[in-house]
């Protein structure tokens, strides 16, 4: 019977190792997934920064185009003027000259905006890009070493189940019935030592005659409050 206690407190311990690495096994690919996911976000925000540094060179572009036809125009119908042969001519090129006087200084307010805006674009695009290099870089470092370390949990897990599998064949099938049944039932907390005459899941008082008899290791006994089973302190 003492090869019972031996197996069940060595049972009781690996699948409380088993759990803590099946905890882990499932915490590393979600933290690998986080880093890479930050990682993404930094670059998709370094793409959209370039983008809009692109897009704004377009639009300062069209604009420069834009108040080089005013100037043109402005040009032209001074020309005009003074060859016009009516007063209502001259009116006309003088409207047109301040129509388009007037769109050459709403381009350039444009675009002294728009080089203000380049400005901030560029410091941002210098900022995003020492972000996701500093992301990129340590992402890689965390990620290999996560990688590495799910390795070992993973081997960890494979030789604790064959250990796990060699108990299981030398406890008495009805000890092994109540051990899962018990650890079903308490989270996972089967098997608890009886020290200071206390239960060790509980810490309910231990009878004395009881604690006497659990230390002969005769017979397995359970908790009577929690129903855990008794092994003794150091088995």
């Amino acid at each position: 019977m003492n090869e019972t206690f031996i197996a069940l407190g060595r049972l009781q311990s690996l699948d409380s190792e088993l759990a803590t690495l099946a905890a882990r096994n499932e915490e590393i690919p979600q933290r690998v997934e986080r880093l890479k996911k930050d990682t993404e976000q930094a670059r998709s925000s370094l793409d959209a920064t370039r983008q809009a540094i692109t897009d704004h060179k377009k639009e300062y572009k069209l604009a420069e185009v834009e108040l080089k036809s005013a100037e043109e125009k402005i040009g032209s119908y001074s020309v005009q003027l003074y060859s016009a042969k009516t007063n209502e001519q001259y009116k006309a090129f003088l409207k047109e000259i301040e129509t388009q006087k007037k769109i050459k200084s709403r381009v350039e307010d444009r675009m002294i905006v728009l080089m203000e805006e380049a400005e901030r674009l560029e410091q941002r695009r210098v900022a995003a890009e020492k972000e996701a290099g500093v992301l990129d870089a340590d992402a890689g470092r965390k990620v290999a070493a996560l990688e590495a370390e799910l390795a070992e949990v993973r081997a960890a897990v494979t030789e604790r189940e064959a250990g796990r599998k060699e108990l299981l064949a030398v406890l008495p099938p009805a000890v092994l019935k109540l051990y899962e049944r018990v650890r079903k039932n308490k989270g996972g907390l089967a098997v608890v030592s009886t020290k200071h005459e206390r239960c060790g899941g509980c810490l309910s008082p231990i009878p004395a005659q009881i604690m006497l008899e659990i230390s002969r290791k005769d017979r397995i006994h359970t908790c009577e409050a929690c129903g855990r089973i008794l092994i003794p302190d150091g088995n």
